[in-house]
């Protein structure tokens, strides 16, 4: 069985969208690391490619898809990467347009 550092060591070696949260979570990271590391998330790995798929209406989905439930998803996984807060989905993807039901039982409360 892997030692508790080498499987630390092995998560930290990986996308920001998890590293960000080992270092809050199982390192004595100080919060300024942690807030760096988790402001990647957009730019870098996972969340980034999730965000370049966003279309320019600001949805997800192809054409047989009506936009929300596909976003609804992705914005889903945004939240569990560490990226989105209520303010910032509003902001970026105009939640009001959206399915604001959906979005409460995700838990953008």
């Amino acid at each position: 069985m892997a030692s508790r550092t080498a499987i630390v060591k092995w998560l930290l070696d990986s996308d920001p969208s998890i590293r960000w949260q080992v270092m809050r979570d199982l390192t004595d990271a100080d919060e300024k690391a942690v807030a760096i590391e988790r402001a990647r998330v957009t730019t870098e790995g996972w969340g980034a490619r999730l965000l370049g798929y966003q279309s320019p209406r600001g949805y997800w989905g192809g054409r047989d898809d009506p936009g929300w439930m596909t976003t609804v998803w992705c914005l889903a996984l945004l939240k569990e990467f560490g990226r989105m807060s209520r303010q910032m989905a509003e902001r970026r993807f105009d939640i009001h347009k959206a399915n604001q039901h959906s979005m409460r039982t995700l838990g953008y409360d």
